[in-house]
């Protein structure tokens, strides 16, 4: 099979401009995404019961709901209910969004691997809830959340794939563009796939190494 290289070379220009929206989409609503899911998470271990019922809820929803779907239905239906929005502030609400409700769930497993006799012994002792998160549970689930959470970047990071319906010209919009200009789809699309697999690479390898860190950090 004949690869023709000058195609790739001419679509590399095209492939950066969209990785770079790519990265900026994940940078800002990734993070975004783990802030919404930490207050889900402890509002889902809450007292009271409404709390809990709404963040169970949104889990539940952002769990068996595909996320091309909730793109669809933001980008359609905002604007019947008057709410007009850009596809890249679309994009950044939808990821975070999901991003929030996985992540709720990865920071409640977590929560659950800290052993309750731990948590009476600090309640023994008179300290408070919050010096209980800071001093007991945090310091033992960060090495904890670190694998879940890399994973669930990665993931999150090639998602944005769908936000090509929206022709949002992110990396896979891009590459769409220039398969139905050169139909050189072998090339282009090869070239995308390398793209999100060494960007992927290079977050499990940071996230590898933070792990690592936080290992030895712990075992002093």
């Amino acid at each position: 099979m004949y690869i023709d290289f000058d195609i790739v070379r001419h679509a590399a220009p095209a492939l950066w401009q969209g990785l770079k929206l790519t990265a900026t989409v994940s940078v800002i609503s990734i993070p975004l995404g783990i802030v919404i899911g930490t207050i889900a998470a402890y509002m889902a271990d809450a007292k009271h019961m409404a709390l809990r019922a709404v963040a169970l809820g949104y889990v539940e929803l952002v769990c068996n709901i595909p996320f091309l779907i909730l793109v669809y239905l933001s980008f359609f239906g905002l604007p019947k209910l008057g709410l007009q929005s850009s596809a890249f502030a679309i994009a950044i609400g939808t990821m975070a969004f999901y991003t929030g409700g996985y992540f709720c769930e990865i920071l409640r497993a977590a929560f659950r691997s800290v052993p309750k006799g731990q948590i009476r012994a600090a309640l023994s002792l008179g300290m408070s809830g919050w010096k209980i998160q800071r001093y007991v549970v945090v310091p033992q689930i960060f090495g904890f959340l670190i694998p879940p959470t890399v994973s669930l970047t990665i993931m999150m990071f090639k998602d944005t794939a769908v936000f090509s319906v929206m022709s949002l010209p992110e990396l896979t919009y891009q590459s769409n563009l220039m398969t139905a200009d050169t139909f050189a789809y072998v090339e282009v699309l090869g070239t995308t796939a390398l793209i999100y697999w060494g960007a992927s690479a290079l977050m499990e390898t940071f996230g590898h190494a933070m792990e690592m860190r936080v290992r030895r950090w712990s075992h002093r």
